[in-house]
C-alpha cells in the first residue's frame, strides 16, 4: 500500500510519509478521564504530571504536517474538531509510552538507525544522505524527530505483539473454517481497476486536464505536461491495479463508477486535484477455502489480537489520568471510535 501511496504523493511527502510509517498499530482506541480540576491557562491537555502546552501542541501539529502531510483545515468548525482530535491522539501516544515502559519495551538507538536507513535506502538509492537532508531541511524536522517517531511506532509494535500474543497463539484451524463459513465473499477477490491519474495544485488546473482530455489529448502526454507526481511521470500516470479499498475515499468512489477509457474529476485528496482514468477493469470473483485457507486463519488471529487489544488499552486508559482543556476536549470522550486502528488511506 505503501507503493501506490508513494506513487500519488510528492517526491518529497512521499519519502517522510514512508520513513516513519513503520507499524500501523499507533492508531488506536481512546477512553478519556475527564477531570474538572483545574489547568494551567497554555495547556492543552494534562497526563498525570505531564502537561501538553499550547506551544507543544502546535509543534506537534507542525510535525504531522511534515510527516504524514496532514493540514489544519482553515474553517473554524473544522479546525476545533481538528484540534480535539489531535489533542486525542496526544493522550493515546502518552499512554501507549507509558505502558511500553511499564513493560519493559526499549528501542535501541541502533534499531532506529537501521530502519531508517533501510527505508532511505529502498526510497532514494545507496547514496541518499543529501537528498534527504534537503527534505529535513524543506519541512523542518530533525532526523532526531524521525528516530524518536520510529521508536514509538516499533515499541507500540512490540507492545501488541505482547498483548496479543496468547490470543493468537489460542487459534484453531477449525476457526479459520467457521470464519470463512460464515462470510466468504470477505476472502473473494474485490474488482480492481488500472488508473492512471494526474495530480495537480488547483482545481482550475485539474478542469483545464479534463478538459483536454475530452477534447482527444493523449493522457499520457498530458501527464508529462502536467503532473506533479514524478514518480508516475514516466510511467503515463499509471498507479497500478488497485482495489476501491486501497484508494483513498472519495478518489474510489469516482474512480469505481468510472466507465473504462472515459476520464473522471477533479478529485481533491491530501496530495493535490486529481484526474483520472480507467484503462482496464478485472472483475471481482470469488475463492474456495482450499484457496484461502491461510489467509482465513491469519483473518481469526488479526481479529481476536485485536480483541484482545481493544479490552487490554480499554483498562489501560480508563485507569489512565487525562484531563483536557476545554477548548481541546473531544466530543464524547470516554467513547473510543468505530475502529481500533487506522491507517491513511490513498492515493
Amino acid at each position: 500500500m505503501i507503493a501506490i501511496r508513494n506513487l500519488v504523493s510528492t517526491p518529497s511527502r512521499r519519502l517522510l510519509s514512508a520513513v516513519v510509517a513503520v507499524a500501523l498499530v499507533a492508531a488506536v482506541t481512546l477512553f478519556v478521564h475527564h477531570r474538572l480540576t483545574a489547568l494551567p491557562d497554555d495547556a492543552v491537555l494534562r497526563f498525570g504530571d505531564e502537561v501538553v502546552t499550547e506551544t507543544e501542541f502546535q509543534e506537534h501539529v507542525d510535525t504531522l504536517h511534515a510527516l504524514y502531510g496532514i493540514t489544519q483545515p482553515k474553517k473554524e468548525g473544522d479546525k476545533n474538531d481538528f484540534q480535539r482530535d489531535v489533542a486525542k491522539s496526544l493522550a493515546v501516544g502518552l499512554i501507549l509510552d507509558r505502558a511500553a515502559k511499564k513493560n519493559d519495551i526499549v528501542i535501541s538507538d541502533k534499531s532506529a538507525r537501521d530502519t531508517l536507513a533501510s527505508m532511505l535506502k529502498q526510497q532514494m538509492g545507496p547514496d541518499p544522505r543529501d537528498a534527504f537532508e534537503k527534505l529535513l531541511t524543506e519541512f523542518g524536522v530533525s532526523e532526531a524527530d524521525i528516530l524518536e517517531e520510529i521508536k514509538r511506532q516499533q515499541a507500540i509494535g512490540r507492545l501488541f505483539q505482547k498483548v496479543t500474543e496468547a490470543a493468537v497463539d489460542a487459534v484453531k484451524p477449525e476457526d479459520a473454517q467457521k470464519r470463512y463459513d460464515a462470510d466468504p465473499a470477505a476472502f473473494g477477490v474485490p474488482e480492481k481497476r488500472r488508473i492512471a491519474n494526474i495530480v495537480v495544485r488547483t482545481r482550475k488546473e485539474a478542469r483545464q486536464v479534463l478538459s483536454a482530455v475530452k477534447k482527444g489529448e493523449a493522457f499520457g502526454e498530458l501527464v508529462g505536461k502536467y503532473s506533479l507526481d514524478d514518480a508516475t511521470r514516466d510511467k503515463g500516470g499509471v498507479l497500478g491495479t488497485v482495489s476501491a479499498g486501497q484508494l483513498d475515499e472519495k478518489y474510489a468512489a469516482a474512480a469505481f463508477d468510472a466507465k473504462k477509457g472515459v476520464p473522471f474529476g477533479p478529485v481533491q485528496t491530501v496530495y493535490g486535484w486529481n484526474v483520472g482514468i480507467v484503462q482496464r477493469v478485472v472483475p471481482a470473483r470469488e475463492r474456495p477455502y482450499d484457496e484461502v485457507r491461510e489467509e482465513a486463519l491469519e483473518t481469526v488471529r488479526s481479529e481476536r489480537a485485536m480483541k484482545e487489544w481493544r479490552a487490554w488499552l480499554t483498562r489501560q486508559i480508563k485507569d489512565a489520568d487525562v484531563e483536557y482543556a476545554d477548548a481541546y476536549l473531544p466530543e464524547n470522550p470516554d467513547e473510543p471510535p468505530q475502529d481500533a486502528m487506522t491507517s491513511r488511506p490513498l492515493p
